[in-house]
C-alpha cells in the first residue's frame, strides 16, 4: 500500500473544499447589482457539467471517451481558486473579455497554467501529471483549435451550455437583456455548432434566455 501517495491525495482533498466556497460571477462587471439571493459555486458548475456530459453523451454524433471527459469536467475550474475567474463578455484584470478577445484568453491561459502546475504538484506525481494534462487539453480547445480532442469539445461545449443554464435558472439575476442574450448565445453557438445536438441544446437555452430578458 502507497500510504505516501494516499496521505497527499487525502490533503489534495481537503484542500478542494475551497471549490465548494468559490463563487461563480459574483462581483464581476454585469453582475454587481444583481438580485442573486444564492450564488452558484465552482463545484456545482462543474457538478452539473458532469451530469450533462452523462445524459447528453447518448444523444451526440460524436462519442468522446466518457470517462476522460468527465475527469476533464472534474479539474477544468480548479486552477481558479489560484488564477481566479474572468467575466468571458467584458474586460477587466487583463483576462476579462476572453470570450472574443484572443489575447486576453491567452493571458486567462497562462495564468491558468501557472496555477495547474502548481496546483496538482500537491498529488502524487503521476495523478499530478494527468490532471494538468486533462486541464491543458480541455483550455487548448480554444487556444489551438485545430488540435482539440472529441473530450475536449464536449467539456467546452458543456461549459458554455451550463453557464447559460445557470442565467436561466437565476432569471438573469433581474438584470437580463437582449444584448447580453446575443452575446453569450454567439458564445455558445461557437462551441455547440459542431454537434446537432449540442446546436439544439443551445437553442433551447437560446430562447429561455429571452424569455428572462428585462
Amino acid at each position: 500500500m502507497q500510504t505516501d501517495s494516499l496521505e497527499k491525495i487525502t490533503s489534495f482533498l481537503h484542500h478542494m473544499h475551497a471549490m465548494k466556497m468559490a463563487l461563480r460571477y459574483k462581483g464581476m462587471p454585469n453582475w454587481e447589482n444583481t438580485g442573486i439571493e444564492r450564488w452558484d459555486s465552482v463545484a456545482e458548475h462543474s457538478y452539473r457539467m458532469a451530469l450533462m456530459a452523462v445524459l447528453y453523451h447518448p444523444y451526440i454524433d460524436e462519442k468522446p471517451n466518457l470517462e476522460k471527459t468527465l475527469k476533464m469536467i472534474l479539474v477544468h475550474d480548479i486552477v481558479e481558486l489560484l488564477a481566479n475567474d474572468f467575466s468571458p463578455m467584458r474586460t477587466h484584470d487583463g483576462a476579462g473579455g476572453h470570450a472574443f478577445d484572443d489575447q486576453a484568453y491567452k493571458t486567462k491561459f497562462d495564468r491558468e497554467n501557472d496555477a495547474a502546475e502548481k496546483l496538482f504538484a500537491e498529488l502524487p506525481t503521476e495523478l499530478g501529471t494527468e490532471c494538468v494534462a486533462l486541464w491543458k487539453e480541455y483550455a487548448q480547445t480554444k487556444l489551438i483549435p485545430n488540435e482539440s480532442t472529441a473530450e475536449g469539445r464536449y467539456a467546452y461545449a458543456l461549459d458554455k451550455l451550463e453557464a447559460e443554464m445557470q442565467i436561466v435558472d437565476w432569471a438573469g439575476g433581474g438584470l437580463w437583456n437582449s444584448e447580453k442574450t446575443e452575446h453569450s448565445v454567439a458564445y455558445t453557438n461557437e462551441w455547440t455548432s459542431y454537434d446537432p445536438a449540442l446546436s439544439h441544446v443551445a437553442q433551447i437555452l437560446g430562447r429561455e434566455m429571452k424569455n428572462i430578458e428585462k
